[in-house]
Parts: structure tokens; sequence; C-alpha cells
């Protein structure tokens, strides 16, 4: 008889280890997640002021001076600066506009990948939440059941006669 209360106290220990387990399973994606979040934001707080608005002052200032030679020429033809073309990575050629959109275009996505990613994160972190208040009862149920189960123990041991 004694020997069934044990063997329900090991399959809930066995039980909320595995909980446990879960639980750091989860806690530990949840961290990750939000780390390469947070490191998709330091990436994009970098690169945007040193990659991306010198492109974009350049383009400003070309506009402005090809305005001004424009307004300033008696002529009412209008001269166009030359558009400085340059070569990317993989061998194709575009101008400085081209750049700067694609440029906005690659921070667009970075920064929808890391929206998307804190939302990833935010799920699992919930996720956790819930999963740890179940854990929490589970071990108060645990608990429970063996004080139940020693009081029981007690009141046999005190009506058996000496």
């Amino acid at each position: 008889m004694n020997n069934q209360p044990n063997d329900m106290n090991e399959t809930i220990l066995k039980k909320l280890r595995v909980l446990n387990w879960t639980g750091r399973l989860l806690t530990s994606a949840a961290l990750g997640i939000g780390l390469l979040a947070i490191a998709g934001g330091i990436l994009l707080t970098m690169a945007c002021p040193r990659i991306i608005f010198p492109q974009v002052q350049l383009l400003r200032k070309q506009s402005t001076a090809q305005h001004a030679n424009s307004t300033n020429s008696n002529s009412g033809a209008v001269t166009n600066a030359p558009n400085p073309v340059l070569t990317l990575s993989d061998g194709s050629v575009v101008d400085q506009q081209t750049l700067v959109t694609l440029l906005f275009g690659k921070a667009l996505d970075v920064m929808s990948l890391a929206i998307a990613i804190l939302g990833l994160g935010a799920m699992l972190t919930l996720l956790l939440v819930i999963f740890n208040r179940r854990v929490t009862l589970r071990q108060v149920n645990a608990s429970l059941a063996q004080i139940s189960q020693q009081i029981k123990e007690l009141q046999e041991r005190g009506q058996k006669p000496s």
C-alpha cells in the first residue's frame, strides 16, 4: 500500500522535470530571439547614418546645384549635371538615386525582419508566462497531494491500537 504513493510521487516528479526542461527551452528561445531583434535594431541604427544618409545628402546637394544652374542660365535650356554611375559588387551598374533607393529597401527589409522577430519573441514570452503558471499550479497540486498522503498516514498510525 505504501508503494503506490511513492510511484505516484515519482510520476509527478518526472512530469515536473519534463515541464521544467520545456520551460528552460522556451526561455532560451525567447531570449535568443529577443537578442536577435535587438541586434537587428542596432544594425539599422548604425547603418542608416553611416551608409544611407550620406548618399541622401549627396543627392540633395546635387539636386540643389542642378536647380541653381538651371535658374542661373540665361538660356531656357536645362543643363543636366552628370549623374555619377556606380558599379555594385555583383557587377551591375546603377546611378546614385537607384543606389539610395536600394539602400532604403534593404533597411526596410531589415526593419521588417526585426519587427517580426520582436513579435515572435513577445509571443514566446507570453507562452512562457502561461507555461510557468501551469507548472506552478502542478507543483502546488503535487505538494498538496504529498501533504494529504502524509496526513492520511499519520491518521492511520494514530487510529491503530498500540
